[in-house]
């Protein structure tokens, strides 16, 4: 009933809220649904003959949320919220918008060219809701402030998902994501969800000053050990990997150093016998049978891509060839978002995904280094959500060089963030010092007028 009642509660925001305050309200909820997957892991919940899953909860809120965005910029009607605009304007559209426009382009192009538009149909629908809803997002949020209320719904879908899954196993030794994945995702995927959430709770400590900021450390272990669980090598060969990036970018690294080997004599004491072979046998390829699949399915991909270099095989259709071309399975996914992209959508669609993930690590770059010479709290706090931003998206990076994860979401509602982060920065310096490349010299005073800081965007 309580988990009905909060369906019910949310959707009311995420509709009413769009309209009444401001459409970010819709994208939060709609986010919120898309990391959380309610409809999977509250399937067990009934209600007058109606189960939770049977109501596509994310739907109406979608369409109103694209409804209020519609009538709002037409200047139709205002929500409250949005009547305030910041004072430095609307943050406009640049580099990484449009690369990221150009690939939704692109993608949708091959579906219409795919040798089975049947099996590229419901994959296509699932980048079209990622595509519509990422364009709306980039038109909504316009404040430091909103994009914080995503960033903390994403860690507390997360967080949330860990301690189901870690109750599953405590109380009935049940290893959900193994067994089972979640919400559509298999284990490996599932896994990233819980693994990208690390870095984003570290920053999330680091950028707030209250007592409760320690809230966020404490559940980084309920986070990695619900990914051990998973025994997903991907998600824990990219956390280490991302552990390096997060060490660079934390102010404190003497206290991240002790947090460190803390962490690891934690890991070691929750890693059972399993999870240590299943880990280390990452390396031992003539032990391993998935790692020689992997290699061969690769080999296959880039045959596949190609043979077909400009518009691919269309979404997904790379896995009803390649058994014919030697893999050890009919219908064996590629295992990696690269090459199952360049097999499916061609070698133009893996560029301007490249183009576009490497748009938006250089905006986060260019945001830490405009602000770098502020010190003020405020200031820092924006740097830290960068900082938690480019860790989680690095390590999904990693990750997907070994999974096909085309539709995953929480890599997407990164990078928007990321995106409106710089288009707001850009807009805040350029309200502060116009200069012909938009962005102020990295030698301007400190501080600014109390009025004019940086920090004011987060009002």
């Amino acid at each position: 009933m309580k988990q009905l009642a909060f369906m019910a509660l949310t959707m009311f925001l995420g509709t009413a809220g769009s309209f009444a305050l401001s459409p970010v309200y819709g994208i939060a909820v709609y986010y919120m649904y898309a990391v959380l997957r309610p409809q999977f892991i509250w399937d067990w919940v009934e209600l007058f003959g109606m189960k939770l899953g049977d109501v596509n909860w994310s739907l109406p809120v979608a369409l109103v949320t694209l409804a209020a965005t519609f009538v709002w910029r037409l200047g139709l009607w205002t929500p409250l919220q949005a009547a305030k605009p910041p004072w430095y304007g609307n943050p406009r559209f640049g580099r990484s918008h449009y690369l990221f426009l150009a690939f939704t382009a692109w993608i949708s192009l091959t579906y219409v060219t795919a040798f089975n538009q049947n099996v590229a149909w419901p994959y296509f629908i699932e980048y079209v809701k990622i595509f519509v809803m990422f364009v709306c997002a980039a038109l909504v949020i316009r404040t430091i402030r909103e994009l914080w209320i995503v960033y903390y719904i994403m860690i507390a879908c997360a967080v949330y998902i860990a301690y189901e899954l870690n109750f599953y196993y405590v109380v009935y030794k049940w290893l959900m994501l193994q067994q089972r994945g979640y919400g559509g995702l298999d284990n490996n995927g599932a896994a990233l969800i819980l693994a990208m959430a690390v870095p984003l709770c570290f920053f999330a400590w680091e950028a707030n000053r209250g007592w409760w900021r320690w809230g966020f450390l404490a559940v980084i272990p309920v986070l990695l050990h619900a990914v051990m669980l998973s025994y997903s090598r991907g998600a824990m060969v990219s956390l280490c990997f991302a552990a390096v990036l997060m060490f660079f970018r934390a102010r404190n690294k003497l206290f991240v150093g002790v947090i460190y080997a803390i962490g690891a004599g934690l890991v070691v004491m929750m890693a059972g016998k399993e999870i240590q072979e299943r880990f280390f046998s990452v390396g031992a390829e003539d032990m391993d049978a998935s790692a020689k699949s992997r290699w061969s399915v690769w080999k296959i991909a880039v045959e596949i891509a190609n043979e077909n270099p400009v518009f691919g095989v269309g979404l997904r259709n790379s896995n009803l060839f390649t058994f014919a071309k030697g893999a050890d399975m009919e219908g064996r996914t590629i295992h990696s978002q690269y090459l199952q992209t360049a097999a499916d959508s061609g070698w133009p669609a893996l560029a301007l995904y490249g183009a576009l993930l490497l748009s938006v690590f250089y905006g986060l770059w260019r945001t830490r280094r405009v602000l770098r010479t502020f010190t003020d709290p405020e200031t820092l706090k924006v740097r830290s959500l960068a900082a938690g931003l480019e860790c989680a998206l690095v390590l999904f990076c990693i990750g997907a060089a070994f999974l096909s994860l085309e539709h995953f979401e929480m890599p997407y509602i990164c990078m928007v963030l990321a995106v409106q982060l710089h288009a707001i920065t850009r807009a805040v310096a350029t309200r502060l010092n116009p200069s012909p490349s938009g962005l102020p010299p990295l030698t301007l005073p400190y501080p600014y007028p109390a009025a004019q800081r940086p920090v004011a965007v987060s009002s």
